[in-house]
């Protein structure tokens, strides 16, 4: 058996180095947040072909000439002196591995004038192996060139993609970072020839506008909300119907830091998918402002996932501003670009029908608030129902067909929104009910049984893994069964994503109360309506705050216009 021995630094530097350079678009990213951290105002990204070779510039502080040297060594860093600082991090490099990985790995040189220096000094590092410094003239601060990445490295070689698309992922890289920084200016040039250049003037939407272009700006819908436990969430989302086809255009910044969450990225998509085509992506680009404490960066090599303490309650909070921004500019499902409508998934049936005389109405319309948010709901005409599960109705833009269910239950869910506790009061059980629970049904109600007690369940343990519940929320006391309440609102509270995707990732418990609620009480599909209650229905829905979907995610109305039947009968008006 060969002995255990020690690895050359060089070579332990090279296999640590895969962690944070996968390829010339993580090396970019490493060094431009080092100029953001050195203060920069202005940085200059130089790329050749598809970026193996490649300079970044910038005129931050700079580094002195006697540390050149341990900056390129491991576990090096200005950034933090002892494990506290980690509690307190705001810089966005402060692992000490960046330049010592890309060092390790490619033809490396840097060059640094600090401010009020007479001179610059260089240092070159050959694959891991450093060379001497020497004294040069520059411009004041820092710039580094990367020559030959992976040249020594066939396999690594071997999984970059094409040309284009490694120059792809260096300019979406560049694109986020200067998003994150609106204020630095940033220039990425390929070839001696300009791709993009921002302003630097602090200016999110101008740096936006800059990058994306006048049409996708003039889109734009602005969000600002600050929570009293100190969380900020700002940005900017367009319209559902603007949409392409990756995630190219989504940003998620965290303290000025661009991040990668899926978990927070669905719940932004979800507010978007009653209008979203199959396989299109949203814009949006939102920054979260928190305190250090609240978060950890350090979950990740290149430290692009961060590790959120509070993400589902930021997933929630998410989720319900970006709804409600999309809501202030809703327009109708449109017939797809395709020639064919949007998938409209089945409404949900077999639950009790609650029934739909006036005093129901009535009792809701005292609710509502009376103002009137979207007119053209107002001043659609009902022609008939479709299966009875579907209103066919003429309106100015062209004919709507509205699920009944959806849309009533989009009514129901802001009602009881806006009820609040009310809904969340207990109501107890003739009976108690008994349930099962799987290990993981058991662990998500030990951890969120206050949040459970607030929204009205009183569970008792009896044991095992069964528990029995003895009260419910009122919004539930009129249904015949509770059967699957409680696991479904166990389901949400989970955060999880159904495999079908039928339910949003928001683990907001009164939202998933709400929700819950709402589809239950709801008019069901299979239900014949009269034009009277089809009418108030759309006087209800003229008053929603979103009524582009059910609060599931699902459409509540698609819209054909006249110009597309003419199109489809042939006819030229």
């Amino acid at each position: 058996m060969p002995r255990i021995h020690r690895l050359e630094a060089v070579v332990a530097n090279q296999i640590a180095a895969g962690e944070v350079v996968e390829r010339p678009a993580s090396a970019v990213k490493e060094l431009v947040e080092n100029c953001l951290d050195a203060e920069s105002s202005r940085i200059t990204v130089q790329v050749d072909g598809e970026g193996r070779s490649l300079s970044v510039i910038d005129d931050g502080v700079g580094i002195a000439g006697d540390e050149l040297a341990l900056a390129v060594d491991r576990h090096t860093t200005s950034k933090i002196y002892r494990i506290e600082d980690l509690e307190s991090q705001t810089s966005l490099g402060f692992r000490g591995e960046a330049l010592a990985a890309i060092a390790s790995v490619s033809r490396f040189t840097i060059r640094s004038r600090v401010h009020g220096a007479a001179a610059g000094t260089q240092l070159t590092v050959d694959y891991g192996r450093a060379g001497g410094l020497r004294s040069v003239a520059m411009p004041e601060g820092t710039r580094v060139t990367v020559d030959d990445l992976f040249h020594l490295h066939p396999a690594r070689l071997k999984g970059l993609k094409t040309p284009a698309a490694e120059f792809g992922a260096i300019q979406h890289t560049v694109q986020q970072l200067a998003v994150a920084r609106p204020d630095v200016r940033m220039t990425l040039m390929r070839d001696e020839r300009h791709v993009l250049e921002t302003p630097g003037q602090g200016d999110a939407a101008e740096t936006l506008l800059a990058l994306f272009g006048r049409e996708l700006a003039s889109h734009l819908i602005g969000i600002d909300y600050a929570s009293e436990s100190g969380l900020r969430v700002h940005g900017y989302v367009a319209p559902a119907h603007v949409h392409r086809a990756n995630r190219f255009g989504e940003g998620l910044f965290v303290n000025g830091r661009w991040i990668t969450n899926w978990g927070l990225r669905a719940a932004i998509e979800e507010a978007f998918r009653p209008n979203l085509p199959e396989r299109r992506f949203p814009y949006f680009w939102l920054w979260l402002e928190m305190p250090p404490a609240d978060y950890d960066p350090n979950a990740h090599p290149t430290k692009a996932e961060v590790r959120l303490y509070q993400e589902n309650r930021i997933k929630a909070l998410l989720f319900r501003q970006v709804q409600d921004a999309l809501a202030r500019r809703s327009t109708p499902v449109s017939w797809g670009a395709e020639g064919r409508m949007p998938d409209v998934a089945r409404a949900a049936e077999g639950s009790l029908d609650l029934g739909w005389d006036r005093a129901d109405r009535a009792e809701s319309a005292a609710d509502d608030s009376g103002r009137v948010l979207h007119r053209q709901f107002q001043e659609l005409t009902p022609l008939g129902q479709w299966r009875a599960k579907y209103i066919l109705a003429q309106g100015v833009d062209g004919l709507y067909l509205i699920d009944q269910h959806a849309a009533h239950e989009r009514v129901y869910f802001e009602r009881f929104r806006r009820q609040g506790a009310e809904v969340t009061l207990s109501q107890p059980l003739l009976v108690p009910v008994p349930e099962s629970l799987t290990a993981d049904e058991w662990a998500v109600w030990k951890r969120h049984q206050r949040d459970l007690a607030r929204l009205g369940f009183e569970v008792e343990d009896l044991g095992g893994s069964t528990v029995a519940i003895r009260s419910v929320p009122t919004a539930f006391h009129d249904l015949e069964t509770h059967q699957g309440l409680f696991r479904v609102v166990l389901e949400m509270l989970s955060g999880g994503e159904s495999a079908e995707g039928r339910l949003h990732p928001v683990s907001w418990a009164e939202e998933a109360a709400y929700a819950m609620a709402a589809c239950k009480a709801a008019i069901k599909a299979n239900r014949p309506m009269s034009h009277d209650e089809m009418r108030w229905l759309f006087g209800q829905m003229s008053q929603v705050e979103d009524p582009r979907g059910c609060p599931h995610g699902r459409p509540t109305l698609i819209v054909l216009s006249l110009e597309e039947v003419d199109r489809r009968f042939g006819r030229r008006g």
